[in-house]
């Protein structure tokens, strides 16, 4: 469903929706109280996720002040909680808290759907005042849209990392002691790995956008311009970054990934030797090489190959957006949302799902938790030592990525790089003008 479609039918939305439109913003919180207020919450998760989120949704709902009562829903996954939201704004009968990605928030924020949610963490008597400084600021700005203004469409509760997983002992076998530091030492490690004989290779290629974001980042580079206006994927490090994977792939060394998890049970098989993929997904590779034919072996993650001084990684994940609704109901959503990211609910939240917590005391609960996970502890380290990136907030992201994704796999399949990017930004910049506010 392209969103800039469905805006145009919904576009008088905000004026339609109780008091948005005829509020100043400086007095979005004035004389607002939320007592007895109940509120729904639509998120995208299941199995013990969704367990998780449910239990401290209770514990807030048996413990706040203000006698709030908070309906956690399951949405869907993020395709359909998308689509089913497009729906609800259509409609006029949105959640009071919904998951988003941030390109996401940006599709709902053309029909001025969403409030801004500067003015609650800015708040005197609701905001976070002193406490700001305990949150990642780097998190805190994914959120922070120039297609509007600089509005902050949503709020992080969690977040993850665009991680190198690699097996430890397959590169000491080889003569390696560590795992590779930039491209080059990738290269010769993967190239080393693979056997044909074996059904061995060095890399499974992930050919997603948040992929290719990673590796151009890692050599310095952007898909985005700064102040909104567009994209940049025909640069030096882009083509680099192409012409690198395409070589590898050429020659072997790497390999598609054919099915969902497949690079999970390649790794798991000692088929392939890296992969890239989300801190998020590091119980499910221990699950794998639990059950991996080679039985446990020793492995962990660490940064992304880089050409830049420090590693430069991929940080992302869902935030939260606060639809227009009434003051009540915006402002008892802001107030689980605060809830949900103290360290104490924090703390409960890593530990079943190996999330990055957004506060950084949350540390100092999780001392049992990271000494009996060591893989976690590394990729939390590597959190705090490098520079995180965040991808494109922009509304029509999602088909961007698709055009990503459709390119890389072209020139793999040999198209031409210079020919292939030059297209890539025309289609990237055309979605983007058509998906602007």
């Amino acid at each position: 469903m392209k969103p800039w479609i469905v805006f145009i039918a919904v576009g008088l939305l905000a004026a339609a929706m109780c008091w948005g439109s005829s509020q100043g913003e400086e007095s979005v919180l004035q004389d607002v109280d939320p007592t007895g207020v109940e509120i729904t919450y639509w998120h995208q998760f299941t199995r013990f996720q969704q367990e998780t989120l449910e239990a401290l949704v209770e514990e807030f709902n048996n413990t706040n002040q203000w006698n709030i009562k908070v309906t956690a829903e399951f949405g869907g996954r993020y395709n359909d909680l998308y689509n089913k939201m497009v729906t609800a704004i259509a409609a006029g009968r949105v959640p009071d808290l919904v998951a988003a990605y941030q390109n996401e928030a940006a599709a709902y924020q053309v029909s001025g759907a969403l409030v801004d949610i500067n003015d609650y963490i800015d708040d005197p008597q609701w905001g976070l005042g002193e406490e700001r400084s305990d949150y990642f600021e780097g998190f805190l700005q994914q959120d922070v849209n120039a297609q509007f203004g600089g509005s902050r469409l949503g709020f992080p509760p969690n977040r993850s990392l665009e991680l190198l997983y690699y097996n430890l002992d397959w590169l000491k076998q080889m003569g390696f002691s560590a795992p590779p530091k930039n491209w080059d030492e990738f290269y010769q490690m993967c190239k080393k790995a693979t056997d044909p004989a074996k059904n061995q290779y060095g890399y499974a290629i992930n050919t997603g956008a948040s992929n290719v974001f990673g590796q151009v980042i890692s050599r310095g580079g952007e898909v985005a311009k700064a102040d909104g206006s567009g994209y940049t994927y025909n640069t030096r490090q882009m083509k680099d970054s192409m012409a690198f994977m395409k070589k590898l792939y050429d020659e072997g060394a790497s390999r598609k990934i054919a099915e969902q998890y497949g690079e999970q049970n390649d790794f798991a098989n000692w088929k392939v030797l890296f992969t890239m993929s989300s801190t998020a997904g590091l119980p499910y590779y221990a699950g794998s090489v639990a059950k991996g034919e080679q039985g446990p072996f020793d492995w962990s993650v660490g940064a992304v190959p880089h050409t830049t001084a420090r590693p430069a990684l991929d940080i992302y994940g869902a935030s939260v957006s606060i639809p227009k609704s009434t003051p009540q109901r915006q402002l008892a959503a802001w107030l689980l949302v605060k809830y949900l990211t103290q360290p104490g609910p924090q703390a409960k939240w890593v530990e079943a799902t190996n999330y990055f917590p957004v506060r950084k005391s949350t540390a100092e609960q999780l001392g049992t938790y990271l000494s009996k996970n060591p893989n976690y502890k590394t990729a939390y380290d590597l959190l705090l030592g490098s520079d995180a990136k965040a991808e494109p907030p922009f509304a029509g992201y999602a088909e961007v990525r698709d055009a990503v994704e459709a390119a890389f796999n072209k020139i793999l399949d040999g198209a031409d790089i210079d020919a292939t990017l030059r297209d890539l930004d025309e289609e990237a910049n055309k979605i983007h003008q058509e998906a602007a506010p």
